[in-house]
């Protein structure tokens, strides 16, 4: 479990060799414990608010629709099957995946600034 600042930074998978970290909070109530509230406020010196949940702005989505497709298609009968299917899988997800909706942010953004806040193709 990543509980500490650290471990989380030690452990994080970049985009691309730039090495930068692109930390997203999606505002989700859930994630709004102190604890990470405070985590940001110090570590993260830009904060875009983005609407609660807001499939169209969080590309994470994604990655665990891409996931579940991939589990689906395993005969699973077990947690631990569960499990090692999950591992195996997001292993295999492409970083290519991952870097294009990562590049499709902006396009993303500006999909949500012209519907004004609703719902996008995304």
């Amino acid at each position: 479990m990543l509980n500490k600042p650290e471990t989380y930074r030690n452990n994080v998978l970049f985009a691309d060799e730039s090495k930068q970290r692109l930390f997203y909070q999606d505002n989700d109530p859930k994630h709004t414990a102190l604890n990470v509230r405070l985590w940001c406020l110090y570590n993260c010196p830009q904060n875009l608010k983005t609407p609660p949940q807001s499939s169209d702005l969080n590309p994470v989505e994604h990655i665990w629709r891409e996931l579940e497709v991939r589990v689906r298609k395993h005969d699973i009968k077990t947690k631990s099957k569960l499990k090692t299917v999950m591992m195996e899988e997001w292993m295999n997800i492409d970083a290519e995946i991952t870097k294009k909706l990562v590049k499709s942010i902006p396009k993303r953004l500006k999909g949500v600034v012209n519907a004004k806040g609703y719902p996008t193709k995304y």
